[in-house]
């Protein structure tokens, strides 16, 4: 049996990523895909990481994520200590 879910009629794979949220530091992190060497760019509030080889999107980091997502997602998200597989 496969696992993984669809969407737009194609099948992803289930990856173990986690999104997490440092309230201390005020910074949510959401993963969009996997790479051993990443390089990261700054935006305006926050981080875009990419894959160096491919150049493919995998993770973003929200600055001051307080003041720019709202408090139920923030909620939601697990401390990076609690976050298994979160970059830290």
């Amino acid at each position: 049996m496969e696992t993984g879910f669809v969407a737009d009629g194609r099948r992803y794979p289930l990856r173990t990523m986690f999104a997490y949220y440092d309230r201390d530091a005020d910074i949510a992190w959401f993963p969009t895909g996997e790479s051993s060497d990443v390089v990261s760019e700054r935006v305006p509030g926050g981080l875009r990481d990419y894959d160096r080889a491919s150049h493919q999107l995998v993770a973003i980091e929200v600055w001051d994520a307080s003041t720019r997502l709202p408090a139920s997602i923030l909620e939601a998200l697990p401390a990076p200590s609690a976050a298994q597989g979160a970059a830290a």
